[in-house]
């Protein structure tokens, strides 16, 4: 049993080679956008970009002096005369560009890959950082003339602890 591919409307069809489905254009810079969030693994240098690309080696260093400066890359020049560049993981730019890489696969295909790039990000880097502040408002008020105070360390607040309320007379 086999699954018929959706087919494309026609208008969408000269943007599905173009990187973000064509949002930004299709320069260079965007082409080296799109594959350092491909792949943020992965240590690039100016050489694999020209023959991925088929560009300059000016047009490419240009594009990663800017794209470094703008906070995107990292330039590791240890060897002078052959850069490594590698992506700053800890960019929220990076981090919002593969959003934006799994947002155009949705609305293309209907599917949810943004949705669960988004809660994973949350689940695993805002969720620590947020839950305990919303917790830490609920831990004191009053309530038919009694103050009831929690009593727990905010630290150790998970979804599987309880916050012990006790009443002050």
């Amino acid at each position: 049993m086999s699954e018929e591919t959706p087919r494309l409307p026609e208008e969408l069809e000269r943007y599905v080679d173009k990187p973000y489905g064509g949002i930004f254009g299709d320069s260079v810079r965007i082409r080296i956008i799109e594959e350092i969030v491909a792949d943020p693994y992965r240590d690039y240098r100016p050489k694999d970009f020209e023959k991925m690309f088929g560009a300059s080696p000016p047009t490419i260093r240009r594009v990663l002096n800017d794209l470094t400066a703008l906070g995107l890359l990292i330039k590791d020049s240890r060897d002078v005369q052959h850069p490594v560049y590698r992506p700053n993981l800890r960019s929220k730019k990076i981090i919002a560009l593969t959003f934006l890489a799994y947002a155009v696969v949705d609305d293309r295909d209907h599917t949810k890959l943004m949705d669960e790039a988004i809660w994973d990000y949350y689940s695993k880097v805002l969720k620590e950082e947020f839950e305990p502040l919303a917790i830490a408002t609920t831990l004191s008020y009053e309530n038919t003339g009694r103050t009831w105070r929690g009593f727990s360390d905010i630290k150790s607040i998970t979804e599987e602890s309880c916050i012990l309320a006790v009443a002050e007379a």
